[in-house]
């Protein structure tokens, strides 16, 4: 969307498209920014529940441009390894998959909780049985010594 300013310049929000590369290992988005000529201005964030937020602010001609592009990641890519890199209009950003044993780590965790978890319903169960039981004994004795 194009906006006419008083000076004379235009101001422009737009979005920029953007394609995936797969490869062993590693994943690429590569957001195609023609617009821009160098990395000023472009930023690059990763959120704590895995989102990408890529945004830009810049100048061309008399034209002034910004965008924001939000994009969810999947599980099993490295935040804490990403990288980006802006060369001839692309901005490129690498995205690592975790290894094998980060996988198997988080499979493990997560194997661990459903385990406490059964154990502690499993205990709760118990505790509660045995309360009715203490109960239900507790009114037996009550009542043969009140007959008495």
């Amino acid at each position: 969307m194009m906006e006419n300013k008083l000076d004379g310049s235009v101001e422009g929000h737009f979005e920029p498209s953007y394609e995936w590369q797969h490869q062993e290992g590693v994943d690429l988005l590569l957001v195609h920014l023609p617009e821009f000529k160098d990395k000023e201005g472009l930023k690059v964030q990763v959120s704590n529940c895995g989102v990408v937020k890529i945004s830009g602010d810049g100048q061309a001609n008399q034209t002034r441009l910004n965008f924001l592009k939000e994009i969810q990641l999947r599980k099993d890519h490295n935040v804490d390894a990403i990288k980006a890199k802006f060369e001839k209009g692309v901005l490129k950003i690498t995205l690592p998959k975790k290894s094998t044993n980060e996988s198997l780590n988080e499979v493990s965790n997560e194997s661990r909780f459903k385990k406490f978890k059964k154990v502690a319903l499993g205990v709760a169960a118990i505790v509660v049985v045995v309360s009715a039981f203490s109960g239900f004994a507790y009114y037996i004795y009550r009542s043969t010594i009140v007959k008495d």
